[in-house]
């Protein structure tokens, strides 16, 4: 029995001994991975702090790009009004200011407001489906009355169609209005006699524009127009009827028009 015994004794301190040894070679290899994880987790916080300056910095360059218009127009209104100190000193007449931030006109004489009102003004870059591209701004500073005009027609340019993806009408494909007609039935054939579809193809409309027009060179017109209060037009300045008709009356050839 002894013999046994002693075997069993042998046999259970060896098994002993090897599962100590096991659970110590499984404690150093958690504390190994404890290291790990640790290290792990430090490295995460690190490129999630890194992310987070990132995210500060790029939010710190949007901030600046959004800023660079509205500074634009800060400095823009500032030079504007200098000239217009200027004007006041030089220029007994009527004059007019387009505000192109907030699509407001105000017409003056003697640095006095005489009228107010919204205007809609160019909206900008644009580009169409096949990729051409159009800056219809308003172009901002000093510009001069070069001629006024009643009952104007609006001579369609090509990138009326381009913009609309279409290819613009070549000589005689175009619809015409009978020149037979009175600028106001020709007006009136325009709305009432042609279709949508044909309307598109017109390329001199009357009464598009309204009753007058002022012209400020560079085909930029004063010109009746909806979307006022927005930047909707292709760097014209529109205006309603009422007031497009008290400016064309105030303000002669010649008069400065101060764009900011």
């Amino acid at each position: 029995m002894k013999i046994p015994i002693i075997v069993l004794i042998s046999v259970l301190t060896i098994a002993l001994a090897i599962s100590l040894t096991t659970i110590y070679r499984m404690d150093e290899k958690v504390s190994h991975m404890r290291e790990l994880v640790g290290d792990y987790d430090q490295r995460v916080d690190h490129i999630a702090s890194q992310r987070d300056t990132l995210v500060l910095i790029n939010s710190a360059f949007a901030a600046r790009i959004d800023s660079v218009p509205s500074l634009r127009h800060v400095a823009d209104s500032l030079q504007i009004r200098l000239d217009e100190a200027e004007l006041v000193r030089n220029y007994p007449g009527y004059y007019l200011i387009i505000d192109t931030g907030q699509n407001r006109f105000h017409l003056r004489r003697g640095g006095l407001l005489i009228r107010s009102g919204y205007c809609g003004t160019g909206k900008g870059w644009t580009e169409n489906d096949s990729g051409l591209v159009w800056n219809f701004s308003t172009p901002r500073g000093i510009r001069y009355v070069v001629k006024k005009g009643e009952n104007p027609y609006w001579y369609k340019p090509d990138w009326y169609w381009l913009e609309q993806n279409l290819r613009p009408p070549r000589p005689g494909q175009d619809i015409l209005i009978p020149d037979s007609l009175s600028w106001e039935e020709q007006v009136v054939y325009y709305n009432d006699s042609l279709t949508s579809s044909e309307r598109v193809w017109v390329r001199a409309v009357p009464g598009a524009l309204g009753n007058f027009k002022v012209d400020l060179g560079g085909g930029i017109l004063l010109h009746y127009g909806v979307g006022r209060g927005r930047n909707v037009s292709h760097g014209c300045i529109r205006l309603s009827n009422n007031d497009l008709e008290a400016i064309y009356r105030a303000l002669p050839v010649g008069a400065p028009v101060l764009i900011y």
